[in-house]
């Protein structure tokens, strides 16, 4: 068996025997739960990286076992498919898959104050994207965490992940949002959010993809406003904007010299449904 696919079953493993074995202890109810997305995107932007300039669709979906007060564990995937066929040239219609496993909690530590935390793994698998050896060419696969205090003025939030298959790098994002309620039940989110990685990681997101030529730190500060409205429990609707800036001058003279679609600052946006249950 290959030692990714070993990794993935013993780390899903893992979680399942932790989380399951802490609810039987502890005498929690178990409950199943499910969430999933779907939404069409004027570009590819990954961490503020506006890889790709024509319209994509993601679909995305995630079952969760929750141990009551415990907090639960879960696998989720999120899929990315070109809607045009720009990319022809190493990339094209469906073409990337993700695949994680994780574990989440949180504690109340005052009335409407909570700290929620997640952490997990993703296996990251590009179709389309051909090297000389094979025709489907696994890439990163990503250690994480996620925080967030949440409350009833704004949630400052982070995430951090760690490569551990091919650049050996991290990237981090903070931020900070707040839900606003609206008339009719819409929900505002505005989300500030700045990212940032080590030489390393930045590499194999911008050109020229050389850790020698690019500059670990912060790479993109973003703002993006989010609207939200659910009809019931189960099915709701969502569009956003937003507006993202790349904040590193080794990165934006790569983006200079490249006659891909990134851009240095840039407008994109989303809208889609949401199903739970």
């Amino acid at each position: 068996m290959p030692a990714e696919e070993t990794v993935k079953r013993l780390t899903m493993a893992a979680f399942m025997v932790a989380a399951t074995s802490a609810a039987i202890a502890n005498d929690a109810e178990l409950r199943v739960s499910g969430y999933g997305s779907f939404d069409v995107s004027s570009a590819y932007v990954l961490y503020g990286a506006r890889m790709n300039k024509e319209p994509c669709y993601w679909t995305y979906g995630e079952l969760n076992l929750s141990a009551g007060e415990w907090g639960s564990i879960g696998a989720s995937l999120w899929q990315n498919t070109d809607m045009t066929c720009h990319r022809k040239d190493t990339m094209r219609r469906m073409n990337e898959w993700d695949w994680a496993s994780y574990l989440r909690s949180g504690y109340d530590i005052a009335e409407n104050w909570r700290v929620a935390f997640e952490a997990g793994h993703i296996w990251y698998k590009y179709h389309g994207l051909k090297d000389s050896a094979k025709s489907i060419y696994k890439t990163m696969m990503e250690i994480y965490g996620r925080v967030e205090l949440q409350n009833p003025y704004a949630t400052p939030h982070l995430f951090a992940a760690y490569d551990w298959r091919i650049t050996d790098g991290s990237f981090a994002v903070a931020g900070l949002k707040r839900d606003i309620k609206l008339p009719l039940n819409v929900t505002l989110t505005p989300d500030l959010t700045v990212g940032g990685g080590d030489d390393r990681y930045l590499a194999c997101m911008y050109p020229p993809w050389d850790e020698k030529a690019v500059k670990g730190g912060i790479s993109y500060v973003q703002l993006s406003g989010k609207l939200s409205y659910w009809f019931n429990s189960h099915f709701g609707i969502h569009a956003q904007v937003a507006y993202a800036v790349t904040a590193n001058d080794r990165i934006r003279s790569g983006i200079d010299a490249d006659a891909s679609d990134y851009r240095k600052q840039f407008v994109w946006g989303t809208v889609g449904v949401d199903v739970a249950f």
